[in-house]
């Protein structure tokens, strides 16, 4: 059992802890296991401390060796000359135990535990790494790991890995700092990021986490000089809620975070009453906080390498929604990157007559327009041409980036070499794409003396520019003033039952929040629903209620545009002979037949990890097929609502399509920040909502509920902790 953080086994408090700076950037390093056989783990580590210039003491570990590559070696660390900042393990994992023992006995400030088959490898893994942070935390020892690949620290030299990466000449330090839970992918984006001419400050693994998580490492990066850009690959969260804290501070810090988790494809939460439930599992709960916080969330690993150098070594977006000018020589490759750009989610700029004036000094009218074919010029693609119309497209009012895919053709090294300039003296960013394989690397070269990014493909360069737009919409977002609560919004009723709620219950519950939910009644007779059809107006809907129903209609219980007494009687004793099967009859509902031109569903949880959440998306009982959604921490501001309402694929009918008026989107939006609050307020309270669907009327006619479902849990539960 794990003692409390500060205090050894006896509750005494620990020894002072070496502090992250003196973890990442040590002043001396013991390598256990050091070998003049770079085959092995310690031999590596040692030969990368040596080969990258660790400026500070070296001292290898060898019981058998009395000098490795010119450095005296020692049998053990309490052999070894104090005071040691750190000590790589690469051992098996039945000699760890003992090793950490001895690092602990001798005094040494952290541990980077490069040996693998712990709490990855299953229980008995497991205990020997519980009892591993044991013995470190009594001793007042930082361990880094296990089972991660150590620290690439390029801003000071120091090399703490035995990754392969390491084999490359000439590792440049940059802005973009980076902490992985998967060693080997972290080497595999720094050799990517080489190779592409990107710099790193301190690259950190953290494999199982034991000791140091990725918070640790990113509040350390947040606060580190070197580093202006932060890119994560995350697999798990120890503290989700500090996560989210420490992205809030990155974006305060003007220091954009990217971030790769795995997971994307898990199904997360499957709570069989909720379509909420199921559509916003965990993976779109860490999305939707990530972009909430100012953070961007990426699915490939590449991209996010290539993006943070482009932040980094670029200039920023003005600001987000800006167009884009793609500009090449080729009509084949400024189509086919036009037609590229729908789907990326990025449009191609509206031109300013300014910029329309300088393109007419060059070609003729009819090609004056994006994507800009230079081929078009009249004196052929000179490069006073290009410089001018790019320097024209820079400043553009609505271009907030320029992208230059360049295919084979003369003085391509040269035609490069007119960029970087450009970009630096107009302060927005131009990504230059070289489509043309190996005969381009001389204008690769180019852009590598010039300090200046580069692409390989046309993809990349769009995940690039999605990233971009993201970073500068979260950058945006950092001004907003907090949600505002709508006038009649809460409290929620205060005697709602627990567990699954009734459809009128729910209702009851939107209510109180000053959503608009159907007129109806409860009748438990034939009679009675009679009465209410005749008070609320027909036609009518008749629903059965059982709080042991999810979907009504698959089982008979919902009939709609009853238009009279004797239709409403035979629904009625239909009805009521299923729900009698069913386990009892508790009633129907008579209800207005509400009309609307399209259905959305909104729905509330709350995430164990990242607290209340809100959705909206396309509606009606092919929800999770369509699967149309988006997702959002509560409360909401007006403008959060409208914005999550404009990604969904329904928004271009929701603006009204084929003669169809355009609909009430404000109405949806007022709704969905409503609802927000209930979650916001009920808090752990909320296990999950759906109001499914709710029929959107055309623009001013409003939106009202037709169905809801909710399950609240008693009010001593919590729905997880942060």
């Amino acid at each position: 059992m794990l003692h409390p953080a500060g205090t050894d086994g006896a509750g005494r408090a620990a020894p002072d802890r070496i502090p992250l700076e003196r973890i990442v950037a040590p002043r001396s390093v013991a390598v256990i296991g050091a070998s003049e056989d770079v085959g092995k783990f310690g031999g590596r580590v040692l030969h990368y401390l040596i080969r990258h210039g660790f400026p500070g003491r070296i001292l290898p570990v060898n019981p058998n060796r009395a000098a490795i590559r010119g450095l005296p070696a020692f049998p053990s660390l309490g052999a070894a000359p104090g005071p040691v900042d750190a000590a790589i393990l690469a051992v098996p994992a039945a000699h760890l135990l003992r090793q950490i023992e001895d690092c602990a006995a001798a005094g040494v400030g952290a541990a980077i535990v490069i040996t693998g088959k712990l709490a990855d490898a299953g229980p008995e893994g497991a205990a020997l790494e519980r009892r591993v942070v044991e013995v470190a935390r009594a001793a007042g020892m930082r361990l880094v790991g296990p089972n991660c690949l150590g620290i690439f620290n390029m801003t000071d030299a120091a090399m703490l890995s035995s990754s392969l990466a390491l084999e490359a000449e000439g590792l440049r330090a940059g802005g973009i700092g980076m902490v992985s839970q998967s060693g080997a992918l972290m080497g595999t984006l720094v050799s990517l990021g080489h190779d592409h001419g990107a710099g790193f400050s301190r690259c950190i693994s953290v494999g199982n986490q034991a000791d140091l998580d990725l918070c640790d490492f990113l509040e350390y990066l947040i606060a580190d000089p070197a580093t202006r850009v932060i890119a994560l690959y995350a697999e798990g969260l120890k503290a989700p809620r500090r996560f989210v804290e420490l992205l809030r501070r990155a974006r305060a810090a003007g220091k954009p975070v990217l971030c790769v988790k795995a997971g994307r494809s898990e199904a997360g939460a499957q709570a069989a009453r909720s379509h909420t439930a199921s559509l916003a599992g965990s993976f779109a709960a860490f999305e939707a906080a990530c972009r909430d916080a100012g953070a961007v969330v990426m699915a490939d690993p590449a991209a996010m390498v290539l993006a943070a150098d482009a932040l980094d070594r670029l200039p920023r977006l003005p600001r987000a929604g800006m167009g884009l000018a793609v500009v090449a020589s080729s009509g084949g490759s400024t189509a086919t990157t036009a037609d590229m750009l729908p789907a990326a989610g990025l449009r191609l700029a509206a031109m300013s007559e300014a910029t329309r004036a300088v393109l007419r000094r060059w070609m003729p009218e009819s090609h004056v327009h994006l994507p800009l074919d230079t081929g078009s010029f009249d004196d052929g693609t000179s490069e006073e041409g290009l410089r001018e119309c790019l320097r024209a497209f820079l400043r553009d009012p609505d271009i907030g980036a320029v992208l230059v895919p360049m295919t084979t053709q003369p003085a391509m090294a040269a035609r490069a070499a007119l960029l970087p300039p450009l970009c630096r003296e107009a302060g927005r960013p131009l990504l230059y794409v070289m489509m043309a394989g190996s005969v381009g690397d001389g204008a690769r070269a180019a852009m590598r003396e010039a300090g200046f990014p580069f692409l390989d493909r046309v993809s990349d360069a769009l995940a690039v520019l999605g990233a971009l737009e993201a970073e500068a919409a979260g950058r945006g977002r950092a001004a907003l003033a907090p949600p505002e609560r709508p006038a009649g919004a809460g409290p929620p009723p205060a005697d709602l039952p627990e567990g699954a709620l009734t459809e009128a219950e729910a209702k009851r519950l939107a209510a109180a929040y000053g959503i608009p939910v159907t007129r109806e009644r409860l009748a438990r007779d034939a009679a009675a629903a009679e009465a209410a059809a005749e008070a609320i107006g027909w036609p009518v809907a008749l629903k059965g209620v059982s709080r042991s129903v999810v979907h009504k209609s698959d089982l008979g219980l919902v009939r709609l545009n009853l238009a009279d007494a004797a239709a409403l009687r035979a629904a009625f004793a239909e009805v009521a002979a299923i729900l009698e099967r069913l386990g009892g009859m508790e009633g129907v509902l008579v209800q207005e037949m509400a009309r609307g031109e399209a259905e959305l569903i909104l729905g509330a949880r709350h995430d164990p990890e990242f607290g209340p959440l809100v959705l909206v998306g396309a509606g009606g009982v092919l929800v999770e097929v369509l699967a149309d959604v988006q997702l959002a921490p509560a409360p909401l501001r007006r403008d959060d609502a409208l914005a999550m309402l404009r990604r969904l694929a329904l928004w271009p009918v929701l603006q009204g399509v084929r003669g169809r008026p355009a609909l009430d989107a404000a109405a949806a939006a007022e709704a969905l920040v409503r609802l927000s609050w209930l979650a916001a307020d009920l808090g752990p309270r909320l296990a999950e909502m759906d109001l499914n669907p709710i029929l959107l009327r055309a623009a001013g006619g409003g939106a009202i509920a037709v169905d809801a479902r909710a399950t609240l849990r008693a009010r001593h539960q919590r729905g997880g902790t942060g």
